[in-house]
């Protein structure tokens, strides 16, 4: 993968310039994205708000290398995701970001263990008893260790969820993109699960963007990015701001 160079920062670690991005709906051109300007710092714990339709999904698909922008720019870690094939786009994905979801996405067949052992083996250069250590090491402290052999449907909805977190950073990503990860929660495991993703950024100061409209969420992260209609609705001026609280103060 060809690591194309750009004039941003090391720590930018997510750089959107104009980004736009259309659907063909039949006869109709759904404007998705209208003009997107977005950085994110190595480091930050920040959320997409916004309504159904407002773009939010978009937004973090354009992040996650799930889909490409119909016009503008969108780096990762210094690679501008326009300018690789499918092949590359696969392998920045793999090296460089990790994903929770709303429905969790564990393969019911498999255990605990090998779902979160997954990204291992699809990297590839793991030894069986490197993997077996870097997954016990994640399902200890998502708190799972005692159920490594069991399926995903002889868990509780909490610890699928917590299975998700472990799958998630198991391949030590940079970036951790969260759809609604609270959605399918109650009030109590909810806040649990946010403790634990906060508490993982503080620790490894891995950067966590969630795309939520849950105030639980919202209330906690130190950065909001609200958009409507396919448009930030307020300017990035708290880049900066809690982009030097976190790498100075820590402040949430």
């Amino acid at each position: 993968m060809e690591n194309k160079s750009t004039p941003y920062a090391a720590d930018e670690i997510v750089v959107l310039k104009n980004v736009v991005k259309h659907y063909p709906l039949g006869k109709v051109t759904v404007e998705a994205l209208r003009g997107i300007d977005l950085t994110l710092y190595a480091g930050e714990f920040a959320a997409i708000v916004g309504a159904s339709g407002s773009g939010k999904s978009t937004l973090l698909n354009m992040i996650g290398c799930v889909d490409l922008p119909t016009s503008g720019s969108v780096f990762i870690n210094g690679i501008e995701i326009g300018k690789q094939n499918d092949k590359e786009l696969t392998q920045l994905r793999l090296y460089n970001l990790g994903f929770i979801f709303q429905t969790f996405n564990l393969v019911n067949v498999l255990s605990v263990f090998q779902n979160v052992e997954m990204p291992l083996l699809l990297q590839g250069h793991f030894t069986r008893k490197e993997r077996l250590l870097r997954v016990d090491q994640l399902l200890d402290r998502v708190g799972l260790l005692t159920h490594r052999n069991h399926r995903p449907n002889e868990l509780s909805g909490g610890q699928r969820q917590r299975v998700s977190i472990a799958r998630a950073l198991v391949g030590k990503p940079k970036i951790v993109l969260a759809d609604e990860p609270t959605a399918n929660l109650d009030s109590v495991t909810g806040k649990e699960i946010i403790d634990l993703m906060q508490e993982i950024n503080n620790a490894d100061q891995t950067t966590f963007l969630f795309s939520t409209h849950d105030e639980r969420v919202v209330s906690r992260v130190q950065r909001v990015i609200p958009i409507e209609d396919g448009l930030l609705t307020e300017p990035d001026y708290n880049a900066a701001t809690s982009h030097s609280n976190t790498r100075h103060t820590g402040t949430r």
